[in-house]
């Protein structure tokens, strides 16, 4: 258990130390650079306050950080982030995010994540939602830990806060062009400034054109995971009156990508070792399926304050619109063994009122109220058409049809204080009412491909109704000007949901059955250090989650079918684990020990584990065959008190070492390598087919600026030790499917400032 522990912590330092050292030794070189870390400022409780300031573990990464990282999407946070883990569920659409080891198991589009995410203060109801969107960014904010009161439902684990660059009284105009390995090209651009006295306006466009895929089919010599979307966004901010402000956004993007193919494994188990695929990221078999993705995003916001004498009135009313239509290799073989077609509508409307106090003494105080209202339409299709002939000849059950609608309403109600009782010591308490109604309404089928064989196995329509009250109560200990220890209690809860895949099982009470909402209980203890003449920044937390009802993706047997096709065929849905718990704690160190070196270093550890498994009756009768080797025994033995929770890496570090110094007196030269490294995991609860990593990543890049900062140069590589790591891992219809690690990647990108 021992070497266990200590061999992933000693890889990860040996990488990391390799890096410092290696750029280090460039110090001797003299500098004129600021060694004092900038101030960023974030909106973590829906005012502006210096991360440093707040009694939240926060991570932040202003654009000057985002652009040092090379971070281009949603995934990439989680390898700069203590305590996130991020991954692509499905062929490069689907990002999954987990905070201290809660997220989301289930990558259904009418499912919602326990780590809420935000774009410019608007919910983002489904994950596909962030597509397109991650660019002209000019902040990131990372919540970790329960976040119930201010953001309200599905932030058991925390909350990511994405804040567009906003318009600027003055004339400003960058554009950016990366060209990259497999004949990438990547263009970024914005221009902002004054259209009168009362309005300014920003325009921002994304362009991404991938001439090659990374992939290529072993057989046929296709090309896979190409990349080819675009985007735009547009802002105005207007002065309405000495008291009011506005600010209308808008965006489009488009995403007409070819999705990468996973690899099919262990096919020897139904006979066919011929259908695994090469064990090799870039080598693929996928046969005749024509995959492709034709993905389009549009929506539009507005942002009104207005300052009153006692209060500020902040209203925020959104409407966002996502079509999804993707055919996927998700079977990862050559034959048509669960390929997956999707066409997918989400549609959400939300409104926020937030009442912010105007007091300069020891209390203040935010008041708000929302609503939403989501509706998300899906057609989801499997196509076994290889296994119904192997098995039934021409005739056979080739395809499974989910086909549904979901419609979400939400209200809230919450409030937050902070008051301070001493001259050091303040008190934040907060509380939150939240209400949500779901309704479920589809059937799922099992038919031939040409109509001829049609059998409904559920026709299904319900809703739920629930509330719940959450809230908050944490100390603020500012220990001289350099310190802050803080304390506190939180809970935060996540909406009931039911399962929106295709599935085998004829028994809606165990394949789409509503599975309840899941509350999490968090204690947690954590200081913010400012040292060395602001040089040095050092943040730590530990904490205890206590976890109940834990909505988790299991795979089973599914009786009928195996007795009726004499084999195994295995189901999928989602169950409640009574109770669970996660225990860890997080190190992040931001150092500036001399002109022009910079040192960031990332630690997190996870202890999670079942405290109370499921019950034959929690099953609600999965597997009945008292026969089968998968009973609800079993499985529940399977799910055991001990077991390790889905999407909980043990171990993660990342590190980031740079030196930057002047060249003359016109240049700046900077050198940077970044290292990150994420523990093995489960993308299930109870199903060792899912499990993968580690994942680690080498990454460098060389930039010269010149000193008034027009323009920009930068040579850049990640994965630069071509590690092939899993990064994400199921059950397929006939086998194990995983998904692996980019080869190493490489590219120039210049950057003019107009």
């Amino acid at each position: 258990m021992i070497k266990t522990l200590l061999t992933p912590s000693r890889q990860a330092r040996k990488q990391l130390l390799a890096s410092t050292i290696s750029v280090a030794t460039m110090a001797a070189s003299a500098g004129a650079l600021a060694a004092q870390i900038e101030e960023v400022v974030v909106t973590a409780q829906k005012r502006a306050q210096s991360v440093n300031d707040i009694g939240v573990s926060a991570s932040a990464f202003g654009g000057e950080d985002l652009k040092k990282l090379k971070m281009e999407s949603a995934v990439d946070l989680g390898a700069h982030t203590p305590g996130l883990a991020t991954t692509n569920a499905t062929s490069g659409g689907t990002p999954i995010f987990a905070i201290r080891g809660i997220g989301l198991d289930d990558f259904s589009p009418n499912n919602n994540s326990g780590v809420g995410i935000y774009t410019d203060e608007v919910f983002a109801s489904a994950p596909a939602l962030l597509n397109g969107q991650l660019f002209d960014i000019e902040r990131v904010e990372v919540l970790k830990g329960p976040q119930g009161t201010l953001y309200g439902k599905n932030t058991t684990g925390g909350a990511i806060n994405f804040i567009s660059n906003k318009p600027t009284d003055d004339v400003e105009a960058y554009v950016e062009a990366d060209y990259s390995r497999w004949n990438t090209v990547e263009m970024t651009g914005a221009v902002s400034g004054a259209l009168n006295e009362r309005v300014r306006g920003r325009v921002a466009m994304n362009y991404v054109d991938q001439g090659e895929g990374w992939q290529k089919d072993v057989n046929t010599g296709n090309e896979y995971g190409k990349a080819d979307s675009h985007a735009i966004r547009g802002l105005l901010d207007f002065d309405l009156g000495d008291n009011t402000t506005a600010l209308l956004k808008a965006y489009y993007t488009r995403d007409t990508s070819t999705p990468l193919s996973p690899d099919a494994e262990q096919h020897e188990l139904w006979g066919y070792p011929e259908l695994n695929s090469p064990k090799d990221p870039a080598k693929v078999t996928v046969g005749n399926l024509d995959v492709g993705r034709d993905e389009e995003g549009h929506g539009i916001s507005l942002n009104l304050t207005t300052d009153f004498e006692a209060f500020t009135l902040t209203s925020i009313t959104a409407w966002d619109s996502y079509d999804q239509e993707v055919v996927d290799n998700y079977g990862g073989t050559s034959e048509r063994i669960t390929d997956f077609f999707q066409d997918n509508q989400i549609e959400q409307m939300s409104q926020e009122f937030r009442f912010t106090g105007n007091t300069s003494g020891a209390f203040s105080w935010i008041l708000g109220f929302n609503y939403s209202h989501e509706v998300v339409e899906a057609l989801g299709i499997f196509d076994d058409s290889f296994v119904a002939y192997e098995t039934f000849g021409d005739v056979g059950t080739d395809l499974l049809v989910a086909d549904y609608e979901q419609v979400t309403d939400s209200l809230g109600a919450y409030l937050h204080t902070e008051t301070d009782l001493t001259d050091t010591l303040s008190l934040t308490v907060g509380l939150r009412y939240s209400q949500d109604e779901r309704s479920f309404d589809g059937t799922d089928v099992n038919t031939d491909a040409d109509g001829s064989f049609y059998d409904v196995l559920i026709d299904f329509d319900e809703t739920h109704k629930e509330d719940d009250l959450t809230g908050k109560i944490g100390l603020d200990w500012a220990l001289a000007d350099n310190w802050l220890i803080y304390g506190n209690v939180a809970t935060s809860y996540k909406s009931g949901l039911y399962y929106g895949a295709p599935v085998l099982d004829p028994d809606p009470g165990v394949a789409w059955a509503y599975v309840d909402p899941e509350e999490v209980l968090s204690y947690e203890l954590g200081f913010k250090a400012t040292l060395l003449d602001n040089s040095l920044q050092i943040n730590g937390a530990a904490f205890i989650l206590d976890y109940k009802n834990r909505q988790s993706l299991i795979t089973y047997l599914e009786d009928d079918f195996s007795t009726y096709l004499g084999l195994d065929v295995y189901d999928t849905t989602m169950i409640s684990i009574p109770e669970s718990q996660t225990e860890g704690a997080e190190l992040d160190v931001h150092w500036l020990p001399s002109e022009g070196l910079e040192i960031r270093l990332g630690v997190a550890y996870l202890n999670s584990k079942v405290t109370k498994a499921p019950s034959t009756a929690d099953m609600r009768g999965i597997s009945d065959d008292p026969n089968s080797p998968n009973t609800v025994d079993h499985i529940s033995n399977s799910i055991g008190e001990g077991q390790v929770l889905a999407q909980s890496p043990e171990w993660s570090y990342n590190g980031m070492v740079g030196y930057e110094w002047f060249v003359g007196s016109d240049l700046i030269a900077r050198v940077q390598t970044s290292a990150s490294w994420v523990d093995e995991q489960y993308a299930a609860l109870g199903d060792p087919n899912t499990g993968y990593g580690p994942i680690s990543s080498l990454d460098a890049q060389f930039s010269l600026t010149n000193a008034d900062d027009q323009w920009a140069v930068t040579l850049w590589g990640k994965n630069l030790e071509g590690n092939e790591a899993e990064t994400y891992a199921f059950s397929g219809f006939a086998g194990r499917v995983v998904y692996r690690q980019q080869p190493t990647s490489y590219g120039v990108t210049f950057r003019y400032n107009f």
